[in-house]
């Protein structure tokens, strides 16, 4: 029925999976660990706190601009002034921050 083991359809799934486990058992034995199990890998370094509140403030301060701007242009928008004002209109608010 079976001449040639190696010859079935099962052999490449059977085989991972014995090679899976060979790999596990040998990192088990030489006390192999993922990176997320060493202890250096949980902590973030103040330097790296420095630079992400750093940019988290740089963030904040271009959302801030950003709303800004958004506020002028729909005061420009809703204020239905004629095209001919509308370059002194947007001046006269630049000026108003």
């Amino acid at each position: 029925m079976f001449g040639n083991p190696f010859a079935t359809p099962f052999i490449i799934p059977v085989a991972a999976i014995v090679c899976w486990m060979i790999v596990k058992v040998m990192k088990i034995k030489h006390g192999v660990t993922g990176w997320h199990e060493r202890p250096q890998n949980t902590h973030v370094p103040p330097m790296f706190d420095k630079m992400l509140e750093k940019a988290m403030q740089e963030r904040d301060a271009e959302i801030k601009s950003l709303r800004e701007r958004i506020e002028v242009l729909e005061k420009i928008v809703t204020d239905n002034h004629a095209s001919t004002n509308l370059a002194s209109e947007i001046e006269r608010l630049r000026d108003a921050k």
